[in-house]
């Protein structure tokens, strides 16, 4: 975007250099909000939403985002979960409550690997609150990168990495290409290590698996591959790999093929120097959206120290820099949610909340099936999917020498009635469309379809 007039101001000469960098890109807010007014099929909306009879006994026919019945029993909360402020790291008891969930998701038996739990919980952090998973994108990254220094992302990601790590914070992101047909593109991310280490003398990866905008989840073979090349690049070059891991849609992987836990686990079991950090929240996992709550987990090394009083130490050491990033931004998190999250896992437990999700979660595998095997009738040179197997989204490539991605959009929308979100970054090798079919109904995915069948015979 070029600030034609305001550079003509005395304001301008005034800002500082972050002030001069940051924007608001035309992304998915754009987008979202044109196809609020002329789309009749909207596929833009990063939220799962259904019919309520469909996830809820007894539900209305109203089309509303999906959510867990037992969130509706503390509408009339006390006062005292709302009004007050709460610490700057969050509700004590919440972090607790949500580092137990950080280590059930691990999956390990409790009984039969009690030993690796108990190691377990001693590597990781207390979880910090944050506002939302995109609060702990901006802590870590701004925690780890100076101005100018590399980050290594995906070519394909969401957007909002970029407007904080580059527009914000003016660090750089190194580029790796995703895929090489339908396999994650190792090759490129080694390259991309491999040049980043030559000119710094740290390693920051930022993951995101299922991902945002294509819905990849690496295969079994693949996350293990992920986790050795890793290794043997730490081994190679004798310098920290911090591994940022966004968790956001962790929960929502619909094949038996994929890795079903975050690669967070796997990379805090080595014993060379890969810090994970787990990114996760309510936000998707719970199925509240507005509650904006988050939170970060660090993944620490016994061998950092000599004791467990000491690393007792480190970790409180940790938390204190988390905490300045809060105060010196938001102050604190929302105390409702944090009190509601308590709430529900206290008093309903996880095997309610998980059944509760379960019907959400089937509701979004019918839709994932459903738009995958539709698109796949279509039998067009100029279009392909990405691999994708969870998350909320799907990514479909357009042959850039054929159809723009923008003039696609804005084509399909038009005529079509179609909202979706295009993605038109060239000099990456991205030319394509995200779908979110988390927002559109099951009968209604054969329409999407044939319509953009339609529009990609008009190019």
């Amino acid at each position: 975007m070029e600030f034609t007039y305001l550079q003509k101001t005395p304001l301008y000469n005034a800002f500082s250099e972050l002030g001069k960098r940051i924007f608001l890109p035309d992304g998915i807010f754009y987008w979202a909000g044109r196809a609020k007014k002329e789309a009749e099929i909207i596929g833009t909306i990063g939220s799962a939403f259904g019919y309520e009879k469909d996830f809820v006994d007894g539900g209305s026919s109203d089309w509303m985002p999906c959510y867990l019945t037992e969130i509706s029993e503390y509408f009339n909360v006390s006062i005292q979960d709302v009004v007050p402020y709460v610490s700057i790291g969050g509700l004590n008891e919440t972090r607790e409550i949500w580092k137990d969930w950080v280590l059930k998701k691990s999956q390990l038996d409790e009984i039969k690997e009690k030993d690796l739990i108990e190691k377990l919980e001693k590597q990781i952090t207390t979880p910090i609150i944050t506002a939302g998973v995109t609060n702990g994108i901006f802590q870590c990254s701004s925690l780890f990168l100076n101005p100018g220094e590399f980050i290594i992302a995906p070519n394909k990601r969401w957007g909002n990495y970029d407007n904080i790590i580059k527009k914000y914070i003016g660090a750089k992101i190194k580029s790796f290409t995703f895929f090489n047909e339908q396999n994650i593109d190792l090759e490129s991310l080694e390259l991309a290590i491999n040049e980043v280490v030559s000119v710094q003398e740290k390693i920051i990866i930022i993951l995101n698996f299922p991902n945002n905008p294509t819905g990849y989840v690496p295969s079994k073979e693949e996350g293990k591959e992920i986790v050795l090349l890793l290794q043997r690049q730490q081994r190679k070059h004798n310098k920290p790999i911090v591994v940022i891991v966004d968790d956001a849609y962790e929960p929502y992987v619909y094949s038996s093929d994929s890795i079903n836990r975050s690669i967070f686990y796997d990379l805090l079991q080595l014993e060379e120097d890969i810090i994970p950090i787990k990114l996760d929240g309510v936000t998707k996992e719970l199925l509240m959206y507005g509650g904006r709550i988050g939170f970060i987990t660090l993944g620490l090394k016994s061998k950092w120290v000599d004791n467990d009083q000491e690393l007792e130490l480190l970790k409180k050491e940790i938390e204190n820099k988390l905490e300045g990033f809060t105060r010196a931004t938001i102050s604190n998190c929302n105390h409702f949610y944090q009190a509601l999250t308590q709430k529900l896992f206290k008093e309903k437990g996880i095997d309610k909340i998980l059944a509760s999700r379960t019907k959400v979660k089937e509701l979004l595998r019918e839709r994932y099936e459903m738009i995958n095997a539709e698109l796949a009738k279509i039998d067009d040179p100029n279009i392909s999917i990405d691999p994708n197997s969870g998350g909320f989204f799907l990514f479909l490539n357009l042959n850039p020498k054929k159809i723009k991605a923008n003039e696609f959009g804005d084509h399909l929308l038009r005529k079509y009635k179609v909202g979706i979100i295009p993605m038109e970054k060239l000099d990456e090798q991205i030319n394509g469309i995200r779908i979110a079919y988390c927002s559109i109904d099951l009968s209604k995915i054969p329409e999407l379809i044939k319509r953009i069948k339609l529009a990609l015979n008009d190019f």
